[in-house]
């Protein structure tokens, strides 16, 4: 192999860490999120599974607009 095959090796190989790296994190970060109920963790680690870098990318957006209320857990409003 060429050197600049071993460089495009190496690159392909740290993105595939790396996301695999956020897709555990966001799974455990799911788990531990205590504004979310049991069904919408379980949701959550379903879709994180089904469609990785899209639901890593939901999580990471839906994230921040969560809180928790007395009724359970509420999007905050935005405007």
């Amino acid at each position: 192999m060429e050197p600049w095959q071993w460089a495009l090796a190496a690159l392909a190989g740290l993105s595939a860490v790396f996301v695999m790296g956020s897709i555990i994190w966001a799974v455990f970060d799911v788990l531990r999120d205590p504004s979310l109920s049991q069904t919408a963790r379980i949701i959550w680690v379903l879709v994180l599974f089904a469609v990785p870098l899209l639901g890593l990318m939901a999580w990471l957006y839906a994230k921040p607009g969560l809180r928790q209320t007395a009724g359970g857990v509420r999007l905050r409003k935005t405007l």
